[in-house]
């Protein structure tokens, strides 16, 4: 194969196409290569290919045609509409998903004629290829499928009908319910076009009997609940939502909540948080066990509130260790201050989880007797559990002074360095300055790191020379946490030390110093910045572009501006950015450049700002990127973008 492409494509075609056949993979995809290699084809290669859609006998022969003439896209049109009469079915739902892929408007027209034809697959084909073209214009067509198409096909068209996005008439979604195998399809599309209007019947649909139907109106309730301003969200769902606390369609909701679906659970678990019903304590901690669905589930406790902790207490010894670890969790976040025994036991359980989860809940309530017990943990085996132990110390600073303090000065007297690093913590927790400085001549970089730390929330007058010395520390993470602490603590004696760390040779160093120039706001910092532009790249030459708009404003975006031609498309992307901050004055010099730019990432950054900058006056360039544009997520990013300026 790799020696056909040496010679030229008229005496290999035969071979090439053999190769396309070829039981192998490997070298069917070297021969769809090679036939690409040779663009721009002539019509009768494009019919050969074409004539390979029929090999039904020669699945790997047709597949590798598929391929070759997606890929060929825009030139393989004409040829392949002209097939859309053929008489072989097949053949017509073959060049039928080839036209879907390439995204061809132009067929468009084809494409609907195809939705009466004689075979059903060629119907569903078009129905589904409507979907992926997106085009607006199809939506006629497609609906009048749903008034009288056969079952199968109505699927097909609701799909599509989501995929192109375009509102849809509730009066043509609505009446598909009372078809018992569409109610989950119409929910599916409810999800993706619905609008306030459609809320009642996805509250009403959270009622079906069949389970599917069920989740997809919750699914669907869900998502069009995200696309309604805020202050209407309570008022039209969350409120009727609560009406059904305790009733049986809240009962039929948490049951669901032992679906496998992800997708599915997520919806369930916030709508049933929003019910706050006392039921779903246990289904909603069983879901807890997955990672990806925590957060969600822990949203949803908090929603119900405290109500449910004591059957969640009562069932603490019975459950597995994530369990318990959320439970501590939300005893500390519901300032629970009745089940401190629980807590402190938690300390001593096998988990490492429930451990840290403990550890961290007592720093909550500030339960007595807590501070020993967690002291105790800073020598636990398990990372995750002596962090969290140390947070849990931490937070008696008000309360436990005295106590703190003595074991920070055992802590500093330490041999071990990650022991006097947490006693460099906790000293920054109680405000302790003067013993806070001797750790930051440590001998351990840890330790240096965590006194920088500390000390840049301590009031203290040789704090800031201290922080200044820091900043020529060996070892760069103590650099880096001097400038952040240095911009933490701000002030102008902040200024000449940040501007110093503008030379560090480490990267990070210098974005921590711009962006606490940037938050002090001292233009004497400007020619400093402005310097260090040239030699500056990546993440740093961005920090330096966005403080130079902070601190110069208007009449400092030159070097934003000449960043829009940056080789590196990330800092493009900052400066446009930077540059919509201060209103459109740049958009028309740059436009062509930046609709042209060769990374996809650029033109939707730019379409985005030029939509939002200049509305409806944007819609005509907009109309030209369109048509222009060859990368389908940015396609779909100027199709919505219009779609909501029309």
């Amino acid at each position: 194969m790799l020696a056909l492409r040496d010679h030229p494509f008229a005496s290999t075609m035969q071979l090439l196409f053999k190769a396309m056949g070829d039981e192998s993979w490997r070298v069917r995809k070297e021969a769809v290569t090679a036939v690409l290699q040779a663009q721009p084809l002539e019509a009768p290669v494009l019919e050969a290919l074409i004539a390979a859609l029929r090999a039904s006998e020669n699945a790997g022969l047709r597949n590798s045609a598929v391929e070759a003439l997606e890929l060929i896209g825009a030139a393989a049109v004409q040829q392949l509409c002209a097939h859309l009469n053929d008489p072989d079915p097949d053949l017509r739902k073959f060049v039928i998903d080839i036209l879907g892929n390439i995204g061809c408007e132009k067929c468009l027209p084809l494409l609907v004629r195809a939705l009466d034809d004689d075979d059903m697959n060629v119907r569903v084909a078009a129905a589904e290829n409507l979907g992926k073209i997106g085009d607006a214009g199809a939506l006629p067509h497609l609906l009048t499928v749903l008034e009288g198409g056969e079952i199968w096909l109505k699927f097909t068209v609701l799909d599509a009908l989501a995929l192109i996005g375009a509102p849809v008439p509730l009066v043509s979604l609505a009446p598909l319910l009372q078809e018992s195998l569409l109610r989950r399809a119409t929910y599916d599309c409810l999800a993706a076009l619905g609008d306030v209007q459609a809320l009642p019947i996805l509250l009403q649909g959270l009622q079906e009997k069949a389970k599917n139907a069920r989740e997809a109106a919750a699914m669907a309730l869900m998502r069009v609940r995200e696309r309604l301003p805020a202050e209407k969200q309570t008022s039209l769902v969350d409120l009727r939502l609560q009406e059904m606390s305790g009733g049986p369609i809240a009962k039929k909701l948490i049951d669901s909540l032992h679906s496998e679906d992800p997708v599915v659970l997520s919806a369930l678990v916030r709508i049933v948080g929003t019910i706050g019903d006392t039921r779903a304590a246990l289904p909603l901690l069983h879901v807890c066990r997955s990672e990806r669905l925590r957060d969600v589930c822990i949203d949803a406790f908090r929603r119900i509130g405290p109500k449910l902790l004591p059957e969640l207490v009562d069932h603490f010894p019975a459950t597995v260790p994530i369990e318990r670890a959320v439970i501590a969790q939300l005893l500390a976040e519901f300032g629970d201050t009745g089940h401190e025994k629980l807590l402190l036991d938690g300390l001593l359980d096998d988990s490492a989880q429930v451990r840290r989860s403990c550890a961290l809940a007592l720093g909550r309530p500030k339960s007595q007797g807590a501070v020993t017990r967690l002291a105790e943990l800073l020598d636990d085996d398990e990372p995750q559990v002596r962090e969290a132990a140390l947070e849990g110390l931490r937070a008696f600073a008000a309360t436990e002074p005295a106590t703190l303090s003595t074991l920070a000065s055992a802590l500093t007297r330490a041999q071990l360095p990650a022991k006097r690093r947490n006693a460099a913590l906790i000293l920054g927790a109680l405000a302790d300055g003067e013993r806070l400085s001797p750790l930051v001549k440590d001998e351990d970089a840890t330790v240096r790191q965590a006194a920088v730390s500390s000390l840049g929330r301590v009031e203290l007058p040789q704090a800031l020379s201290h922080l200044a010395l820091a900043l020529s520390d060996e070892e760069p993470e103590v650099r880096l946490a001097a400038a952040h602490a240095l911009s933490d603590r701000g002030g102008p004696d902040a200024l000449a030390p940040l501007l110093l760390a503008l030379n560090d040779s480490d990267p990070w160093v210098q974005t921590a110093a711009l962006r606490g120039l940037a938050l002090l706001g001292d233009s004497g910092a400007l020619p400093g910045v402005i310097a260090l532009l040239d030699q500056a790249c990546g993440p740093v030459l961005i920090a330096a572009l966005s403080t130079v708009a902070a601190l110069g404003g208007a009449n400092a975006l030159a070097p934003v501006e000449k960043a829009l031609s940056h080789s590196d498309e990330e800092v493009v992307e900052a400066a446009i950015e930077i540059l919509s901050g201060f209103g459109c004055g740049w958009i028309d010099g740059h436009s062509a450049t930046l609709l042209a730019h060769p990374h996809w990432v650029v033109r939707r950054s730019f379409v985005r700002a030029l939509a939002k900058l200049r509305g409806a006056e944007s819609m005509a360039i907009l109309d030209r990127a369109l048509a222009s544009e060859s990368d389908q997520l940015v396609r779909s990013e100027i199709a919505a973008l219009l779609g909501r300026l029309r």
